[in-house]
């Protein structure tokens, strides 16, 4: 099932609203410390998770265009987090840049919280640690090679 819908609604141009279904885990989203062990995984490494409630949502992209697009993340991953991390483990990177987008639903309530003045309450995440002023970076500036053989580590931000 596709979610990078949630995850697009939530990141694009920072407006940060989103509905992400409640759904168990899929094989893509597992915890621990082994290395990515096939040629084609991608393992993103999600740090800096203020507690471990709920879930990271997250979507790896193969294309500028379709880079935040609603159903359009090449796979998507629903993480379990442990001691302030997730891993997303995702099998078909088949192109030669990939780039990845995350979000922190700490209550499990299905929407990114924000406050009154409409700035996210829970985190978000960009691949290469990517923080852009007035939105979402880019696909190119996001992008990074899926033959790498080490997890890839992105920090999650929280507010603005």
């Amino acid at each position: 099932m596709k979610t990078s819908r949630s995850i697009s609604a939530v990141l694009l141009a920072l407006g940060f609203v989103a509905a992400i279904p409640s759904i168990p885990a899929p094989l893509s989203a597992q915890l621990g410390d082994a290395v990515s062990s096939g040629a084609r995984e991608v393992v993103v490494v999600v740090e800096g998770l203020r507690n471990d409630r709920g879930l990271v949502v997250a979507g790896l992209y193969g294309r500028r265009a379709t880079w935040l697009g609603e159903n359009q993340a090449e796979e998507d991953c629903h993480a379990q987090i442990h001691d302030g991390r997730a891993r997303c483990v995702f099998h078909r990177a088949a192109t030669s840049a990939v780039a990845f987008a995350a979000l922190h639903d700490e209550d499990g309530d299905g929407q990114l919280d924000r406050d009154l003045i409409g700035l996210p309450t829970e985190g978000y995440a960009f691949s290469n640690d990517v923080r852009e002023p007035f939105g979402p970076p880019s696909f190119e500036a996001a992008s990074f090679s899926p033959t790498r053989t080490t997890p890839f580590v992105v920090h999650v931000r929280y507010g603005i």
